[in-house]
């Protein structure tokens, strides 16, 4: 990621998500006003976070806003069941949390959503919001976190880099000498006979061990 985030900031803007999503489908402009009350039953959406954050989050939904927001979606003249609320909560929690995982600082955070269920409003939630379209209240909407903030990340230091020494002429002279290069294994003596029986495949014992170091010639 390239800063660091708030958790508050965080649920602010996967509630500015989620409008988003909302209004993509509606057309009208759809908001959601912070600091709003929230209380009563409604859904729950439970999210387990990776990332850049680490933990939980859950997001409520009051039981009318959500009946109205998915008869709104879904172009419903009678109130929606359970089943299409749930739909489209789901729908909708994810296109959000889908967009925001693409848009700095938060594109190191990953959510998992669970499906929804029926849940009261925490008594202590992290942040509480009104959602609005074209104005005019629909629904509320809280969050609960369990989570931990991402620290300041670690200022990466570059090796120090070697200062190069001036060279001579004559150095240069000397770099551009070809040399061949010698391993020497180690030395052994042998008859001529032997010498001469020497074939591919044939073994000469030079009486080292393999961890020994070898000299190098130049």
């Amino acid at each position: 990621m390239a800063d660091t985030f708030s958790v508050r900031e965080y649920a602010d803007a996967l509630v500015n998500e989620l409008a988003a999503a909302i209004e993509s489908v509606l057309g009208g402009p759809v908001v959601a006003v912070a600091g709003a009350a929230a209380n009563g039953g409604g859904w729950t959406v439970a999210f387990a976070v990776t990332g850049g954050l680490t933990g939980s989050i859950s997001a409520w939904v009051d039981g009318a806003g959500a009946a109205t927001v998915a008869r709104r979606v879904m172009g419903l003249e009678e109130e929606p069941d359970a089943a299409v609320v749930a739909d489209m909560l789901s729908e909708m929690w994810a296109q959000a949390a889908s967009a925001l995982s693409l848009k700095e600082p938060f594109t190191g955070v990953k959510l998992k959503a669970s499906a929804p269920v029926s849940a009261d409003v925490s008594d202590r939630p992290l942040t509480a919001y009104g959602l609005t379209v074209e104005g005019s209240a629909i629904a509320q909407i809280a969050l609960t976190a369990a989570v931990e903030a991402p620290g300041p990340k670690a200022v990466e230091r570059p090796e120090p880099m070697l200062a190069a020494r001036p060279h001579s002429a004559s150095l240069d002279v000397v770099l551009d000498i070809e040399m061949p290069l010698i391993v020497r294994f180690g030395r052994t003596q042998m008859t001529l006979k032997t010498l001469a029986a020497l074939g591919p495949g044939s073994i000469v014992d030079m009486g080292r061990s393999p961890d020994e170091p070898v000299e190098m010639l130049v």
